[in-house]
């Protein structure tokens, strides 16, 4: 397998399990000491806290609530022979609070770094997550 498409199939599987609220499938995709980072802040450190984790957030009503907008945008950017940063932005619409609202479309970006394993898979070193705010703070001179 190319290695392009070996990093593809994880970025499938990602997609996959996130579509289908399937964490375990996701187990394949992390190194044993992955790290990782929502847009709400919360930190996690090894494949099994990830997964657990997810499990977790997959089952909550107000997550599953959430629906991707449209296909995601994807790029990948080698960062050294064995290695590759992916971009992505995701929007995702209808997810619920803890309070009883909906959050407003969420405009989702990660990074996540790739690593080529010693069975020349690919596989999720770091990932971390963040929404775009509406709020402006500074204003860019055109």
């Amino acid at each position: 397998m190319s290695d392009e498409d070996a990093i593809e199939k994880v970025l499938r599987t990602l997609l996959k399990g996130f579509a289908e609220r399937d964490a375990e499938v996701l187990r394949d995709v992390y190194v044993e000491d992955a790290d990782w980072t929502n847009a709400f802040g919360r930190t996690l450190s090894g494949r099994e806290a990830i997964v657990d984790y997810l499990k977790e957030l997959f089952a909550d009503p107000n997550f599953a609530q959430g629906e991707i907008v449209a296909e995601p945008e994807i790029s990948v950017r080698p960062v050294g022979e064995d290695t590759v940063a992916v971009k992505t932005y995701t929007q995702v619409k209808g997810q619920g609070t803890v309070e009883g609202g909906t959050l407003p479309v969420r405009h989702n970006h990660s990074l996540k770094l790739l690593a080529r394993q010693p069975d020349e898979s690919w596989k999720v070193v770091s990932e971390i997550y963040m929404d775009a705010r509406q709020e402006v703070t500074h204003v860019h001179p055109e």
